[in-house]
């Protein structure tokens, strides 16, 4: 099951890398460990240009149990305040949801307008 996982990084890890840039490689090559050590693999990352966010990694997890230990055990650390994990899926795996769908589809319909509307 692979998740992509965003975070934002505490003011302290920013002022860290800002004196130190090459602490980033440091960080990734953790990152890794850190990942394999729960069954992950690390498929792709990026750092973002993003405000929200300053980085996001797609990682390969035997099972959502292994991506919420990964999430969890980060935000222990203290090196994060904000995150987000998100499953992704395959366009096969889409496909078959929108065909196990099929059968609600009819069954399925937003709430009606009222007259006062």
């Amino acid at each position: 099951m692979q998740f992509m996982i965003l975070a934002r990084y505490t003011q302290d890890v920013v002022k860290t890398i800002l004196e130190d840039p090459q602490a980033v490689i440091a960080r990734d090559e953790h990152a890794f460990k850190f990942y394999g050590a729960l069954g992950g693999t690390v498929v792709n990352y990026w750092f973002t240009r993003d405000i929200e966010y300053n980085f996001a990694v797609v990682v390969d997890f035997p099972d959502a149990e292994a991506a919420h230990a990964a999430v969890l055990t980060g935000y222990s650390t203290g090196a994060f305040v904000e995150g987000k994990v998100i499953p992704l899926a395959s366009a096969e795996e889409m496909v078959g949801a929108l065909k196990r769908a099929a059968p609600a589809v009819h069954l399925f319909y937003p709430p009606q307008a009222t007259a006062a509307e």
